[in-house]
């Protein structure tokens, strides 16, 4: 008897463009580790082929995806079965671990007579045609329960489904899709997101984007959470007073979901770093750009694909849109070989943005007088404006009100939440709360504040609040590595209570101590604390009027930027 050790399996549907189609079908993603997974995901397609011949949808496609530590198998089918097509995708994986544990025959034919069952209950043939007809005429299809949408924003068809039975009862003509952007990347996608709607409001647009931590519309939370997937997609663009959207579309919604939005203005990938390795089939940097270029598939015909010029992986991707440049590393010389005669390209020359295209230049802010930029000094920023001008720019957005919005566009927990929100305490020195959870993030903040130590001539210790999740264990050397460059002073380790990921309670923390340790880090200069909260209260007993402290928080991040408005409102009562 063999044993087929698997960890956990999920299926899911796959609302629009994915890795594997691109429009909806389902897909079961499998942690697993045989001594051949190829030999698995192999048996899994055999047994499923022999299935779908047998049932009454004849359109359908199958995909497959092995890697070291599990496979994924995907299945093209009809939009209105696709709940049907993930049962079934369930249904074959446990047949196939009863078959390898226990010697179990496949029931084939209970399988083959069950779902040709379910299909004819299930089926809702005028949704099927309703979403095939959107493909065909560019515009996008949201569904909500009863309620059907077509287009988007401000030019959407909406109606209850059993309001339809004739698809010329749709005014297809009248339908259309608001201008899009669609943003992701390893780390700057939620501050290039919330900079670039920022900049179209500002521009009088009805706006509306959705982030890693809400759903804005035209400036107003209407729902909180991790919407940087296909839900948030949906919350924005479904609205019906949005005349603009810009969508943030993290790894995790792009892998497990697909891309809720076709059809789209503008796509941008702002960089690849090291983050989520060794999850869902990526297991190098090399497929993380894969998966997040997913985005430029989306690109309606004559969209616009923003394409990064200081990373290596982003320049690798097959990209058949066309293509405008961003830079805040090549000279004018160099970035100029990129201009055609229908594209532009964005760079800093002599401390000034330049947008420049083959026949007109636009020399825009400088880039030290940029708020989010803290001076000059948070470099990392000075790539998320770029992005933001390129992405404006291809939504019509004029450079003179590109510039405004630059300008206006805050460094506060008000404009970008969770994003080096600087606190001057009284009592207890300089406060940052950054969402940096990843070694480049990190890097970036200590840097910054490396910077801002010296322009002030701050000069007590430094300190920082970190933690780690398990599906970031291995990123954990290269953390205390950055912490004993920058000469933290202390750091106090947080625990993740529910953001665990694979992990005990209490077991990343000790993860972490130890390898500060290892790595000749002082022990009477750590403290573990069990939650983010806890950290910082306890953080305000110990700081200075003198000392720097960095919160990298995330998931008390609300709590903790609370406490420090209050830590400041109390200073000014008294």
């Amino acid at each position: 008897m063999s044993i087929l050790c698997y960890s956990s399996y999920f299926s899911s549907r796959l609302l629009g463009q994915s890795r594997f189609f691109d429009v909806a079908g389902a897909v079961i993603d499998i942690s697993l580790v045989t001594t051949d997974n190829f030999k698995t995901a192999e048996l899994f397609a055999t047994e499923l082929d022999k299935i779908l011949r047998k049932l009454p949808i004849k359109d359908y496609e199958v995909k497959i995806l092995v890697f070291d530590n599990g496979i994924n198998i995907a299945l093209r089918y009809p939009y209105d079965l696709l709940m049907v097509a993930c049962d079934l995708l369930d249904w074959v994986w446990l047949e196939i671990v009863d078959f390898i544990e226990q010697d179990l025959p496949i029931r084939t034919k209970e399988c083959i007579r069950d779902f040709t069952s379910m299909i004819e209950d299930n089926q809702q043939i005028i949704l099927r045609k309703i979403y095939d007809k959107a493909h065909q005429h560019q515009v996008n299809f949201f569904i909500n329960k009863d309620i059907i949408v077509l287009g988007s924003g401000i030019g959407q068809f909406r109606t209850k489904v059993n309001k339809i039975t004739k698809l010329k009862d749709i005014p297809w003509k009248k339908i259309h899709n608001i201008p899009t952007a669609l943003i992701t990347g390893t780390n700057g996608k939620t501050t290039t997101t919330r900079l670039t709607e920022f900049i179209c409001r500002k521009a009088k647009l009805k706006s509306a984007y959705c982030s890693t931590d809400w759903v804005m519309v035209n400036g107003r939370k209407v729902v909180e959470g991790d919407l940087s997937g296909p839900t948030g997609h949906q919350y924005a663009m479904m609205n019906q007073k949005v005349e603009v959207a810009i969508l943030e579309a993290a790894r995790g919604g792009i892998v497990k979901r697909g891309l809720m939005p076709n059809y789209v203005d503008v796509a941008t990938v702002t960089n690849i770093a090291y983050d989520h390795i060794g999850q869902n089939g990526i297991n190098s940097l090399v497929d993380l750009a894969n998966a997040k270029g997913v985005v430029y598939n989306a690109l309606k015909q004559d969209g616009i694909a923003i394409i990064n010029l200081d990373d290596e992986h982003i320049k690798q991707l097959v990209v058949k849109h066309k293509k405008a440049y961003i830079s805040t590393k090549l000279s004018e010389q160099e970035i100029s070989k990129y201009l055609t005669d229908d594209n532009y390209v964005v760079f800093i020359r002599d401390n000034v943005i330049i947008l420049k295209t083959n026949s007109v230049e636009y020399p825009l802010n400088k880039i030290n007088e940029i708020p989010i930029t803290v001076y000059g000094l948070a470099t990392y920023n000075f790539e998320n404006v770029l992005h933001a001008v390129a992405l404006c720019f291809a939504l019509k957005i004029t450079p003179e009100q590109i510039i405004f919005g630059l300008k206006k566009f805050g460094a506060d927990d008000k404009s970008n939440f969770g994003r080096w929100n600087y606190y001057k305490s009284i009592n207890h020195g300089h406060l940052v709360v950054d969402i940096a959870h990843n070694p480049a993030g990190l890097d970036n903040i200590l840097n910054l504040a490396t910077g801002f130590k010296q322009l002030h001539k701050v000069n007590g210790l430094l300190r920082l609040m970190y933690g780690n999740t398990a599906d970031r264990r291995d990123t954990i050397p290269e953390i205390v590595a950055l912490i004993n460059k920058y000469h933290v002073d202390e750091v106090i380790i947080k625990e993740f209570q529910t953001s665990l990921r694979g992990s005990q309670l209490g077991e990343m923390p000790q993860v972490f101590y130890a390898e500060l340790i290892k790595q000749g880090y002082p022990s009477e200069k750590i403290k573990i604390m069990p939650n983010e909260f806890e950290a910082t209260q306890f953080i305000l007993t110990q700081a200075k009027p003198d000392d720097f402290t960095l919160l990298c928080s995330h998931e008390l991040i609300v709590e903790v930027s609370k406490l420090m408005r209050d830590v400041l409102a109390n200073e000014k009562v008294k």
